[in-house]
């Protein structure tokens, strides 16, 4: 009842548990009627069906017929009013459809080819990427790609499909080699310059550890400290050795590299910002870390963003009771006037 309510009117439900009142439609109508029998305005005397006839009415007939129905139309509202009927479109309602601030800062130097989560790691990287962004609502969210320099790849945006569009484009090819740690982070942050959203985080992937870049990562990590910017790093690969591809004339083949992450410097970032450190061995591990890291941030800005209580518009309801509980009035009087 309640969904073709909301179709036929476009409005909810507060409580809508008082709306169980309307399953005493039935004795409030048959309440209605035995009253009406009561105080029936006829007069019992003898006389000819012709003379009965003539001194029948129609037109208030009619008009009591109507006022029946204007009394049960009359409760029909008062429960809906009781029920707290709402309409969604209010500008407080659309501002609170907006979410967090969000830059991934994406490690793209040739040690993410390493194909120790399948099939490589930045393949890895790239679907959970598009797959976190894909079931974003009320997002901005922006990509910064670095190596042994960054660039911020796409601003941040709502508009999802530029973003994966992007992010399925960007490789390390163009970059000068090397892990830029301090300034892929500091690239993220200047995104995130002096923007007034509360809720700003910056999720940084990397395989390797700070090795080149005039801006240290303890530098960017007070940047984001100082513009309330909650960093979580993922170190991506397994630990040991991992297969790396090796292009020859005579097809691909592979050699193994030692796995170097600076796990120190990326649980200091986390820990001064208020975020935190997660490592991903394997694809799937990648992807729950990314399922965790949207679970925190969306219990942050609950917290940090309450809903504004929402409020009943029954305006509407409340101008039909006042015409109703009029036109029963004027009936009264009325019928009254005439049985006189």
């Amino acid at each position: 009842m309640r969904s073709y309510f909301f179709d036929l009117t476009g409005y909810i439900f507060i409580e809508p548990n008082y709306l169980y009142l309307l399953l005493l439609l039935p004795l409030v109508v048959w309440g209605l009627y035995r009253v009406e029998i009561k105080h029936s305005p006829s007069i019992k005397y003898t006389n000819t069906e012709a003379n009965q006839l003539d001194l029948f009415s129609s037109f208030v007939w009619i008009y009591r017929k109507l006022l029946f129905a204007a009394k049960i139309i009359l409760f029909v509202l008062l429960v809906l009013v009781l029920a707290e009927p709402f309409k969604h479109g209010s500008d407080s309602v659309k501002e609170q459809e907006h979410g967090v601030d969000l830059i991934f800062v994406l490690d793209v130097s040739l040690s993410m080819m390493a194909m120790d989560l399948k099939p490589d790691r930045l393949t890895s990287a790239k679907n959970v990427i598009s797959n976190f962004v894909s079931g974003r609502n009320g997002d901005r969210i922006g990509l910064v790609v670095y190596s042994g320099e960054a660039y911020s790849a796409c601003h941040k945006t709502s508009d999802y499909n530029l973003l994966i569009s992007t992010l399925n484009e960007v490789n390390g090819g163009q970059l000068i080699q090397g892990t830029a740690i301090g300034v892929g982070l500091g690239t993220g942050v200047a995104q995130l310059y002096g923007d007034t959203t509360v809720s700003k985080a910056i999720i940084l992937l990397t395989d390797g550890s700070n090795n080149t870049g005039d801006v240290s990562p303890m530098e960017a990590a007070e940047m984001a400290m100082h513009e309330n910017i909650r960093v979580y790093t993922i170190g991506v690969g397994t630990n040991g050795i991992a297969p790396m591809p090796d292009p020859t004339p005579y097809g691909v083949g592979y050699y193994y590299t030692q796995v170097e992450i600076d796990e120190d410097i990326l649980q200091t970032i986390s820990d001064k910002t208020g975020g935190k450190y997660f490592r991903a061995t394997d694809s799937e591990s990648l992807q729950n870390i990314v399922l965790e890291i949207d679970k925190i941030e969306k219990k942050i800005h609950q917290k940090n963003n309450p809903k504004t209580p929402i409020s009943a518009t029954p305006q509407p309801f409340l101008k039909l009771i006042l015409l109703f509980i009029g036109f029963i009035l004027i009936s009264d009087i009325f019928l009254f006037v005439n049985n006189e």
